[in-house]
C-alpha cells in the first residue's frame, strides 16, 4: 500500500540518504514511469461509515450519510465531510461541513447545477423508517456546502436506491419501499436548484434491483447485480438503457452477466467501462470486475482486475478526472493519457466482519481498463516530501455529530 504523506521518521531519513548518495554516485533512482497494479491507501474519513453516498465535484471528494455501527438508534449519520483532491490523486485535510437535514443510510447521493442531492435511505425515529424525501446544498467555491434544504420528494420510499443525472434530470432506479422494485422515476433540475414534481417512467427494469449498483456512460445507464429477495444471496445479471433526448429510456434490455453474483458492491462507470467492486456474495468480496461498453450500447465480458485492498461492503464510490502528477510516456495510451488527464476512482469507507470503516483508497483507471496508479521511486506520491501546512485537527467523533455552526462558509 502507498500512503501520499509519511512524516520523516529515522527510516524515512535513511531512505532519503541513500536516495541523495545515489545521485552524487552517478546512479540517481529512475524517473522512468511504471504501472503498477495496486490500489492507494489515502487520508481517512473522520467518520467511520458505510452505505453512505460519495461524490467528486469541483476538485473535491463529499462523504455523504451512511451508517457507523454503534447501535441502529446511534446508527445514522447526518455529518457531511469533504476534502481536497491533490494533483497526485490522494486526498488531503477531510473537514466536516453541513450536515443533512436528517441522518439517513442507504441512500444516493449526486451532484448536478452547482448542488448535490441527497435522496432516499433510511433513518432511525423510534423505529426504521424508509424515506422518500429528498434534499439539497450548494457547492460552495472552498468545497464546503450551504445549509441543506429539502426539495421535492420521490413519489415512493426508496432505501438503497442507485441514481443518475442526465438530459436535466435526476433518475432514481431501483431499491426498496417495502418491497424490492422494478420502479424508475426522474424529476427536473429547476434553474435554482430545486427540482420538479417526481414522475415514473413506464420502462421498469427487467427484474427487482436492491443494493445494486449503476454505471452512466454518455446516454446509456447500466445496472449491475443486487440481492434475491427471499432466497438471498446476489445477483450477477446487468441490464442497460438508453436515456432519449427528452429524458424518457428506451425498453431495459438484459447483458452480459458479471463473473460473480454480488450485493452491496460498488459500482461506477469510468470512461467506456463499467466497473463492480466488492460487495458481499457468500463472504466479503475484494474482487473487482470491468466491463467495456460496445458500439451497440451493451455490455462485452465482464473481466477480473486489480482486487480491492481487503474485502469489503457497502463502501461509497466516486470518479474523478484530473491531471497526474506523474507523465506516463508509454506510446500505446491515448492522447488524453499522455497528457496527463487520467480518470480516478475513489472507494470511501464500508464494512467487513461487523466493522466500520474509515478507508479512502483509490486506483487510477487506464485506457485499458486496468485499475492501479502510475509510479516512479523518486516520486513515490510525496514520501519524501514535507506537508505544505499542518493539516487541521481532526473532530472526535462525537464533534463531527454535533452540528456544525458556520460550516458553511468555513475554510
Amino acid at each position: 500500500m502507498i500512503y501520499t504523506y509519511v512524516p520523516r521518521s529515522p527510516l524515512t531519513r535513511s531512505l532519503l540518504a541513500l536516495s541523495v548518495g545515489a545521485l552524487l554516485l552517478g546512479c540517481s533512482p529512475s524517473s522512468e514511469p511504471r504501472w503498477t497494479g495496486a490500489w492507494q491507501a489515502t487520508e481517512p474519513l473522520i467518520v467511520p461509515r458505510t452505505s453512505a453516498g460519495a461524490v467528486v465535484a469541483n476538485g473535491y471528494l463529499y462523504a455523504i450519510g451512511g451508517i457507523r455501527g454503534g447501535g441502529v438508534e446511534r446508527g445514522f449519520v447526518k455529518s457531511v465531510e469533504f476534502a481536497k483532491i491533490q494533483p497526485d490523486g490522494s486526498v488531503k485535510d477531510w473537514r466536516l461541513t453541513n450536515s443533512l437535514t436528517m441522518p439517513r443510510g442507504f441512500l444516493k447521493a449526486v451532484a448536478a447545477n452547482g448542488h448535490l442531492y441527497a435522496m432516499g435511505g433510511e433513518t432511525y425515529r423510534d423505529g426504521l423508517v424508509l424515506l422518500n424525501t429528498v434534499e439539497r446544498a450548494r457547492l460552495l467555491p472552498n468545497g464546503s456546502l450551504g445549509p441543506w434544504e429539502p426539495v421535492a420528494p420521490m413519489t415512493t420510499p426508496r432505501r438503497s436506491p442507485t441514481g443518475i443525472v442526465s438530459h436535466g434530470h435526476i433518475y432514481a432506479i431501483g431499491g426498496y419501499n417495502g418491497l424490492f422494485l422494478r420502479s424508475v422515476e426522474r424529476a427536473a433540475i429547476q434553474p435554482d436548484g430545486s427540482l420538479g414534481a417526481w414522475t415514473v417512467l413506464p420502462a421498469s427494469l427487467n427484474t427487482d434491483r436492491y443494493i445494486h449498483g449503476a454505471g452512466h456512460v454518455g446516454d446509456q445507464i447500466y445496472i449491475v447485480g443486487g440481492h434475491i429477495e427471499d432466497v438471498g444471496g446476489g445477483k450477477n445479471s446487468a441490464e442497460w438503457s438508453r436515456v432519449q433526448s427528452d429524458g424518457s429510456l428506451t425498453p431495459w434490455q438484459l447483458t452480459e452477466t458479471t463473473k460473480t453474483p454480488r450485493f452491496l458492491a460498488s459500482t461506477i462507470a469510468a470512461g467506456p467501462f463499467v466497473f463492480t467492486l466488492g460487495g458481499y456474495h457468500d463472504g466479503y468480496l475484494a474482487s473487482v470486475e470491468r466491463a467495456a461498453v460496445q458500439p451497440d450500447g451493451s455490455l462485452g465480458a465482464w473481466v477480473e482486475t486489480t482486487p480491492l485492498s481487503r474485502p469489503k461492503e457497502g463502501a461509497a464510490v466516486a470518479v474523478a478526472e484530473l491531471a497526474l502528477a506523474v507523465q506516463p510516456s508509454n506510446d500505446t495510451l491515448s492522447p488524453a493519457a499522455r497528457n496527463g488527464q487520467s480518470r480516478r476512482i475513489y472507494l470511501i469507507g464500508g464494512s467487513a466482519n461487523g466493522q466500520y470503516l474509515q478507508d479512502v483508497e483509490w486506483a487510477v483507471v487506464n485506457e485499458r481498463g486496468e485499475l492501479g496508479a502510475w509510479t516512479t521511486r523518486s516520486s513515490s506520491f510525496g514520501f519524501f516530501s514535507e506537508p505544505a501546512a499542518p493539516p487541521p485537527q481532526r473532530p472526535s467523533l462525537e464533534e463531527a455529530h454535533s452540528p456544525q455552526p458556520g460550516a458553511g462558509s468555513s475554510p
